[in-house]
């Protein structure tokens, strides 16, 4: 077992230093992106107490919780750096939850699998994401119909950040923007008695290319880009809320 050389969580001690920073996104990848795939924890307490101790120490600062990204976000960040990942079976439990499966209202209610230190009370994550929601509803509803255009030209390698995607499809925007209409209310009045229409104007088969477009916005969501973690999670959840709804 790694033993721990210096008192303190940081690198050199106490005191972040030079070298904490130079370590810091690299770290903070390697956790994400090494479980996802590998299911291999790097932020392990008993196999590596002093990168835990590492992490705990970097969370308690404001700065760094300020810029720190959430493990979906690095891990979908990795294959366009590195030109693909190979995913093993060790990995499976944990991609199948950071891939949409914490993302539910119940999920928000227990321990996440990656610590949310020093977070904002979840009242305040719900607001941080309905207020951002909200501000650009116009463009946010625009943008989740990319769900059902073709790879934009030139191409490129990851394909929920495609600048050259722009969709065609414009026959379901009024659904779309119910839709979002429906998660900005939960998010602020919670879920009980809002009502989620069934199916869209057009029949039940309409509900299909929404649900698309909320799965495709909710998996675009960076951190911190768009929102924090804590904010981020709960968009998540009440988006998946919807799309069950609908």
């Amino acid at each position: 077992m790694y033993k721990r050389q210096t008192a303190g969580g940081f690198f050199l001690g106490e005191e972040l230093s030079l070298v904490d920073l130079l370590f810091c996104s690299f770290l903070e990848r390697a956790e994400a992106s090494l479980l996802y795939y590998k299911g291999f924890r790097v932020r392990d307490a008993e196999a590596y107490p002093g990168v835990a101790a590492w992490f705990d120490a970097m969370e308690s600062r404001d700065s760094f919780r300020a810029s720190q990204s959430d493990y979906y976000t690095h891990a979908m960040d990795l294959p366009p750096q590195l030109g693909g990942c190979s995913p093993e079976a060790a990995g499976e439990p944990f991609r199948a939850a950071l891939d949409g499966g914490v993302w539910t209202l119940d999920a928000l209610e227990e321990a996440p699998l990656q610590p949310l230190v020093g977070a904002r009370d979840d009242g305040a994550a719900r607001r941080a994401a309905a207020r951002r929601l909200v501000e650009n509803r116009d463009a946010v509803a625009t943008f989740a119909m990319r769900a059902h255009a073709p790879p934009g030209v030139p191409p490129v390698t990851a394909p929920l950040a495609d600048p050259n995607n722009a969709s065609p499809v414009r026959w379901h925007e009024a659904d779309v923007d119910a839709a979002l209409r429906h998660a900005a209310a939960a998010l602020l009045h919670g879920v009980d008695g809002n009502a989620v229409a069934k199916n869209g104007a057009d029949g039940a088969e309409s509900a299909e290319p929404t649900k698309a477009a909320l799965d495709y916005l909710r998996r675009r969501v960076g951190v911190p880009r768009d929102l924090d973690y804590a904010a981020a999670r709960q968009l998540r959840a009440h988006l998946t809320w919807v799309m069950d709804q609908l």
